[in-house]
């Protein structure tokens, strides 16, 4: 009977491992999302259609 007991507990570990990698995982996504978020409206980037201020898009005096 010893290892009936034992498979019952092994198994409720690995489910409540389960559970907690799950969990985790969506906690994940949501600290990325919120940041990325933030990120968008707390440091807003250019328009897209902005002028370039690289050297290939400058006049080179031909």
């Amino acid at each position: 009977m010893a290892t009936l007991f034992e498979k019952a507990e092994s198994a409720r570990r690995a489910t409540n491992l389960e559970r907690q990698a799950i969990w985790f995982t969506v906690d994940l996504y949501l600290f990325i999302s919120a940041g990325l978020l933030t990120m968008h409206y707390v440091h807003p980037q250019h328009p897209v259609g902005s002028p370039s201020v690289s050297p290939a898009h400058t006049s080179s005096g031909r």
